[in-house]
């Protein structure tokens, strides 16, 4: 397996990643040491690699699957120009199972945050959504949207309460600036579905195993993966 090709195909589970996600997706065939080697001359690896911050944060308690959604609206106006008009980035993760979707908009009106969302919807339905107080989230066509829908709604001031998709943005964006920067280019549209595929198909450290493998049977494991054991992390309880 090439080290190259796992790392510059934007859905290659693994691809633009770290020392570690690239170590699973090649299957142990090169060690950390020398991926880290690798990555070190590569410019969209290393001026872009995130930095670790290890900070106290709430935590989010969910029981199952499709229990809580979170969605937010990334601002992707300033790359307007070179994705044919397209100004945001709709994202939704579901918190046990860190599955994420994000879809490119041309708006943040109503109807297209609806018809969005529709997209998303007929894969998976959650019980709740939680967002931002953004009217692209608390209008009555998108609220009335919800209630056809059965889904519960919350939303908070609170940044922290919301990590899990704040996450999924900064990792995603992450992803297509290695990608820009790999590519010399600032063309999104047509790759980002393929960079969410490589994040759902890459190995999620906090599930100990890839969003798209996570099933009705095996969540039980997922929940003791995340909850299981004690820490000084204040839980939220939805």
């Amino acid at each position: 397996m090439d080290l190259e090709k796992v790392y510059q195909e934007p859905e290659h589970p693994g691809s633009f990643g770290g020392v570690e996600a690239l170590f699973k997706a090649t299957g142990g065939k090169f060690s950390r040491k020398d991926i880290k080697k690798w990555l070190s001359a590569k410019d969209s690896y290393t001026l872009h690699k995130p930095i670790k911050k290890k900070f106290k944060k709430n935590r989010v308690l969910v029981s199952r699957m499709n229990q809580q959604y979170q969605a937010d609206l990334v601002d992707m106006q300033s790359l307007s120009k070179f994705n044919d008009g397209y100004r945001y980035l709709l994202t939704c993760i579901c918190v046990l199972w860190k599955y994420a979707w994000a879809i490119p908009l041309h708006d943040k009106n109503a109807k297209t945050v609806v018809s969005a969302f529709e997209q998303i919807f007929s894969e998976r339905v959650p019980l709740k959504l939680q967002t931002d107080a953004g009217k692209e989230f608390t209008n009555k066509l998108f609220q009335n949207y919800l209630k056809k829908k059965k889904i519960g709604f919350f939303m908070t001031s609170n940044n922290t309460k919301a990590s899990i998709v704040e996450r999924f943005n900064r990792t995603l964006k992450t992803k297509m600036w290695k990608f820009f920067t790999e590519k010399n280019t600032k063309r999104y549209i047509g790759v980002v579905d393929k960079l969410v595929y490589s994040y759902n198909n890459t190995w999620h450290r906090s599930i100990q195993m890839t969003p798209a493998s996570v099933t009705e049977t095996n969540q039980s494991q997922i929940w003791e993966n995340l909850y299981g054991k004690q820490n000084n992390k204040k839980e939220v309880i939805i």
